[in-house]
């Protein structure tokens, strides 16, 4: 137990006489406070942020050409009535919608079931 005790105490002595070895010098190569320039750099960081607007489409409108090319030929089968003289039906995402052929104006607009 006595052995323990003076292994404890040694060690210690030579941890605390080694500490001071240890410590950083705070001053230059002339004995005189070290300043020290922190340098800062700055990060500027865009952010691209892309919108997504659904279009709400109406009776009276015009749909864009680049719909107008997904012709529903197969209307019935779709619970869809027939397209008048000059009309036609297009599905745009879950809609579909009535056109006439020629001005691409919208006549009438049915949901998906």
């Amino acid at each position: 137990m006595k052995t323990l005790i003076y292994s404890a105490v040694i060690g210690l002595t030579i941890i605390g006489a080694a500490a001071p070895a240890f410590a950083q010098s705070h001053h230059g190569p002339h004995h005189g406070p070290v300043h020290v320039h922190k340098q800062v750099t700055h990060k500027h960081v865009t952010k691209k942020v892309v919108v997504v607007k659904k279009q709400r489409w109406a009776r009276g409108h015009a749909l864009p050409s680049h719909y107008r090319q997904h012709h529903v030929r197969d209307y019935h089968s779709y619970h869809l009535r027939a397209p008048g003289r000059g009309q036609r039906w297009v599905r745009v995402d879950n809609q579909f919608i009535l056109i006439n052929a020629v001005s691409g104006m919208i006549a009438a607009l049915a949901a998906t079931r």
